[in-house]
């Protein structure tokens, strides 16, 4: 933990850098542990803050000079409660100090900003003093496309040092954007200006190394209801910085008629933090966008339907074949689907065809900038259904479009997918009497995939249509030693969707939606009972159901967890398997497109 953790570092190294997985929640989890070598690089980016402080003289910073420590240390925080580690902190600075330093005294660090909170609000009211520094780094706004032979050229947007809670508004640069278009900008954050006085507005040169990449941020402008339909709006920025430290930006209308507030895109697809460049898409994209706009444009209405049906062949004669079509190029195929999307009506071949291209290129949902906008649109064709409600395969291309994109959705649209569920696998003859016509029916294979992605319902339900599920499977009768086709097939339905709802480890949803402990311990019985080396897919979803997280609220006990193991293991189950309930380890790839029923985009990983 010491050597792991707070190395003595005696060199001086600064933190390692490596690109990180998926961003979640705006957090760039650190790649290097070390907090000694994070420590060294916050006191060399405040090296000539520390030496006026310290009244040391300005070393040239060429040279390999020592990084000046201050001559006080305050641990905050609960992890100091261990004397060890806190200990291991002061002789580190005391050996980069090169002598003794003064421990300032703190009884309670776990409640250090707590307190600091209080004495922030106690400050406001003018009872307590208080300690304005401002803006701790200037954030800039990246000019994409545009690279200086030295590194990044950028617009300042809030520089180092702006009060909290002040507006800075960029008077000098203005963007044309389109309404109900989607907009995206790159930020970046920077210490190593100081010294400089940016001007909000100023284009200026940033080196690589010296800049924090955030997440994009993004949105999609829309017209204040009751205003004057426009396609483009002039626009300016305006930043500040709250008063907790989180940085707000908004695009203001020249003309006074509209403010939006920028989202940061927080779910962050691996490797796009570094993705400053308009993205690179195929030379052959504008060929596939032609194909696309054939099929479904408005002056497409007399394609052949051999064509419509080869719409995908035609695509991958242009593209490869779509298993390595990567993220950046399906979403813009979606989006070339969606400005064409009432071209879909004009058959059932056109309509099947369709639902499949755009739910394959918007799976799983999310993982790509403005995806949230992308759901949004989508969603907005839900209530009025498929024109060709009576083709069988249409109706299964519907269901397959919600399954592969319900990551994206939201709990109540989920919710709203579930009633369809239900109707469709429990209604009544009396009930489907009173179908209503723009509720699409669905096979019973439709409807397991459709309900065992949907992660974002409550807990609650999940264990309902576990409980259902597993009345169906134990209602199976496996027969004679070796199972028919058709009792394979049904065995394999149930037992896969029962393993996506009971398992431990969602794909896209929170830890607290997954079904409970004491239900899943229930149902993991209920498997044991089968002969897994006739009925496969029940050790497959025992393992899910079974698998350790390293949360003592949705892990099984330990007596379960060995019978799992010990029934893995008599019927030779793989080895993964095996791995996935005895430790914390990730899906590999095969069972995570088993789980998901189809391969994610290349590029684009799940780190749950």
């Amino acid at each position: 933990m010491l050597d792991g953790f707070f190395p003595l570092n005696e060199a001086q190294e600064s933190a390692r850098r490596a690109r990180a997985g998926i961003v979640e929640f705006g957090l760039p989890y650190a790649s290097d542990p070390a907090v000694t070598r994070h420590l060294a690089s916050f006191l060399r980016q405040h090296a000539a803050a520390a030496r006026a402080a310290l009244g040391l003289p300005d070393d040239d910073d060429t040279l390999p000079v020592p990084v000046p420590v201050p001559d006080a240390l305050l641990l905050n925080g609960g992890v100091f409660r261990g004397a060890a580690l806190a200990e291991r902190l002061a002789a580190t600075l005391e050996n980069w100090r090169g002598q003794p330093l003064r421990i300032l005294h703190n009884l309670d660090p776990d409640v250090a900003v707590a307190r600091g909170g209080v004495a922030y609000s106690l400050a406001r009211q003018g009872a307590a003093p208080a300690i304005e520094s401002g803006a701790a780094r200037s954030y800039y706004l990246l000019l994409e496309g545009e690279r200086a032979q030295s590194g990044l050229r950028a617009v300042c947007l809030l520089p180092r040092g702006t009060p909290a809670a002040t507006e800075v508004r960029l008077h000098e640069r203005s963007f044309a954007l389109r309404l109900g278009r989607p907009v995206r900008f790159h930020l970046v954050s920077t210490v190593a200006d100081a010294g400089q006085a940016p001007q909000p507005g100023a284009l200026v040169e940033l080196a690589p190394e010296d800049v924090v990449r955030l997440p994009p941020i993004a949105t999609v402008l829309r017209a204040a209801p009751g205003a004057a339909p426009r396609s483009e709006i002039a626009v300016q920025l305006v930043a500040s910085l709250s008063e907790v430290g989180s940085l707000e930006v908004h695009c203001v209308a020249e003309d006074g008629s509209g403010r939006w507030q920028l989202a940061f895109e927080l779910r962050t697809a691996e490797g796009e933090e570094d993705a400053v460049e308009t993205e690179v898409l195929p030379p052959q994209t504008d060929a596939a966008i032609d194909k696309i706009e054939r099929v479904f444009g408005t002056r497409s209405k007399a394609v052949d339907t051999k064509e419509v049906r080869q719409l995908r062949a035609s695509l991958e004669h242009l593209l490869g074949r779509r298993e390595g079509w990567a993220t950046p190029l399906l979403r813009r195929l979606f989006d070339a689907c969606m400005e064409r999307a009432k071209g879909r009506r004009r058959s059932a071949e056109h309509e099947r065809a369709w639902l499949n291209l755009a739910g394959y290129c918007l799976r799983p949902g999310f993982g790509h900038p403005l995806d949230s906008w992308r759901i949004e649109q989508l969603w907005a064709m839900f209530e009025t259904g498929v024109q060709y409600h009576k083709d069988t395969q249409v109706r299964a291309e519907w269901w397959t479009l919600w399954r592969r994109v319900a990551g994206g959705l939201d709990t109540e649209a989920q919710l709203r997918l579930l009633d369809d569920f239900a109707f469709n696998l429990q209604a009544d003859a009396s009930e489907r009497g009173k179908r209503p016509i723009t509720l699409v029916d669905g096979s019973e294979d439709d409807m397991l995939r459709l309900g065992a992605s949907l992660e974002r319902i409550p807990a609650a339900y999940k264990a309902e249509i576990g409980n259902w599920m597993m009345e169906q499977i134990a209602a199976i009768s496996p027969g004679a030693a070796k199972l028919d086709a058709k009792t394979a097939a049904t065995y394999a339905r149930y037992l896969w969707a029962f393993g996506r709802v009971g398992a431990r480890q969602s794909f896209h949803a929170s830890a607290h939606e997954v079904a409970p402990r004491a239900v899943a311990e229930a149902w993991l019985g209920q498997l044991l009972l089968l002969d897994w080396k006739k009925i496969e897919p029940a050790g497959f979803a025992a393992t899910h159901i079974a698998r350790m997280t390293g949360d003592r609220s949705r892990d099984i006990g330990d007596a379960v967890r060995a019978e799992v193991l010990r029934r893995l293991s008599a019927t030779g189950a793989p080895a993964a398997w095996t791995a996935l309930v005895r430790e914390v380890v990730e899906l590999d790839q095969a069972s995570e497109t088993r789980m998901l029923g189809e391969a994610l985009p290349p590029g684009l990983k799940l780190l749950r």
